[in-house]
C-alpha cells in the first residue's frame, strides 16, 4: 500500500506530531530519500523516536522503507504542462491508488450481498449522493428492486422503514456526514445489513457497518483545481455492475429494460 493510502487508512490514530512529519514529507517527496533520520527530525523538529514510532504505526517495517515508498510514488509523477496528460495521469494515480484498498473476495461478498437482498437502499449527500444514484439506476435496470435517496429526510424516512431483508449502502468520504450516519443508525436498529464506502476506516459510520469499502480520496493530489471526488466511486461501481452482468439473469433483465427504452423512451 502507498504512502498516501497508509496515512488515509490509519487516519484516526494519527497525532499532531504525526501530522506535522506528514507535511514535511508530501511537500519533500523529491529529497526524503537522500535523508536521514537524524537530517529529517532536525529539519521537521521531531525527535529520531518520534519519526520511527510514526513509520510504525503506518504499517512500514522501517524508516527505509518509508522513505522507498514515497520515492516510488514520487518517481510515478510525470511533469508535464499538458492539461490533457495532466488529468489523464491524476485519475490513473486515484484508480491504482483505490485498486490497493478494493479486494476481488470483498467486492463478490458485496455482489453476494446485493443479489440476496429484498430492497436495495443507497444513501449520500452531494457528490456521494450522486454516487448513490447512478448505482441505483445501474441495478435498477438489471430488475434489482432498489432506491437512492440524497436529501435527509428522505433517507431518514425510508432507513426507518428497513428490515433485516434489506440492505442499505451508504456513500460518505468523511464518514461523519450526519444524515448518512443516522440512516445507518436505523438501519442497524432494524437489524437491516449495512455497507459504507468511505475514505477512513474508524469513522461513526463505520462503527455501524457491516462490511466497509474504502476507496481512496483524491484530496492527495496537490492541485487545488483538480476537484473531481467521485472517480474512486465510480471505479468500484464499474467493479460492482461488472461481477453483477455475470448473472446471466441480470444480463438479460438489462436488456430488456434498455429496449423497453429504446422502444418507448
Amino acid at each position: 500500500m502507498n504512502f498516501e493510502n497508509r496515512i488515509q487508512k490509519y487516519n484516526s490514530i494519527l497525532t499532531s506530531n504525526d501530522r506535522k512529519i506528514i507535511r514535511y514529507l508530501v511537500a519533500n517527496k523529491d529529497t526524503v530519500i537522500n535523508k536521514t533520520i537524524t537530517d529529517l527530525s532536525d529539519e521537521i523538529e521531531v525527535s529520531p523516536a518520534s519519526i520511527t514510532r510514526f513509520c510504525k504505526k503506518i504499517d512500514f517495517d522501517s524508516f527505509q522503507q518509508m522513505k522507498y515508498s514515497i520515492e516510488q510514488n514520487a518517481v510515478e509523477t510525470i511533469k508535464t504542462d499538458k492539461t490533457f496528460d495532466i488529468i489523464y495521469n491524476y485519475y490513473h494515480s486515484i484508480i491504482k491508488s483505490t485498486q490497493q484498498f478494493i479486494s476481488e473476495e470483498q467486492t463478490s461478498r458485496i455482489v453476494g450481498l446485493i443479489l440476496s437482498a429484498s430492497n436495495i437502499l443507497f444513501c449520500g449527500v452531494g457528490n456521494s449522493g450522486l454516487i448513490a444514484n447512478e448505482f441505483n439506476s445501474r441495478i435498477q435496470r438489471m430488475g434489482i428492486s432498489s432506491q437512492s435517496m440524497t436529501d435527509a429526510h428522505g433517507m431518514l424516512m425510508k432507513s426507518a422503514l428497513l428490515d433485516e431483508n434489506d440492505l442499505l449502502i451508504c456513500f460518505s468520504n468523511s464518514g461523519e456526514t450526519k444524515s448518512v450516519v443516522d440512516s445507518a443508525k436505523l438501519a442497524k436498529e432494524n437489524n437491516a445489513t449495512t455497507i459504507a464506502v468511505t475514505n477512513y476506516e474508524d469513522t461513526l459510520l463505520t462503527k455501524l457497518a457491516d462490511e466497509v469499502i474504502l476507496i481512496s480520496s483524491y484530496k492527495y493530489i496537490d492541485d487545488e483545481k483538480f476537484i473531481n471526488t467521485q472517480i474512486p466511486g465510480l471505479f468500484l461501481l464499474d467493479i460492482l455492475t461488472y461481477k453483477l452482468l455475470n448473472h446471466e439473469r441480470l444480463m438479460e433483465q438489462r436488456k430488456k429494460t434498455l429496449r423497453a427504452i429504446s422502444k418507448y423512451g
